[in-house]
């Protein structure tokens, strides 16, 4: 397992961005390469942090500015404990709807 970053949650558990899911992330949803600074910010400072599916949290922040237009970067991830966590996958969408019907654990 190649570490490419740790990153701080909300609740600042360290979260472990492998290279296999970065890879993931570029290949699955290709607008997303080059955009490594933005995913960070969008779960160091989001706007809203939402409950997922199952166990993992999703954060949510929006950007005036990506290359295609005003968008909402969302960061599926799961913290494990105070110390350790990972995250899962991470996408733009112009579509909150679906997903502001989720438990919102925390909003700005």
């Amino acid at each position: 397992m190649v570490l490419i970053t740790k990153i701080r949650s909300k609740n600042s558990v360290p979260l472990r961005l492998t290279e296999e899911r970065w890879l993931h992330i570029i290949t699955s949803h290709t607008d997303m390469e080059g955009n490594l600074t933005k995913m960070i910010k969008a779960v160091e400072d989001p706007d809203v942090i939402l409950a997922g599916i199952s166990d993992e949290l999703r954060s949510l922040k929006f950007f005036e500015n990506t290359r295609l237009g005003p968008k909402h970067l969302v960061v599926a991830y799961k913290e494990l404990g105070q110390d350790d966590g990972f995250v899962i996958t991470a996408y733009k969408t112009s579509n909150i709807n679906k997903l502001m019907r989720r438990n919102q654990l925390w909003t700005r």
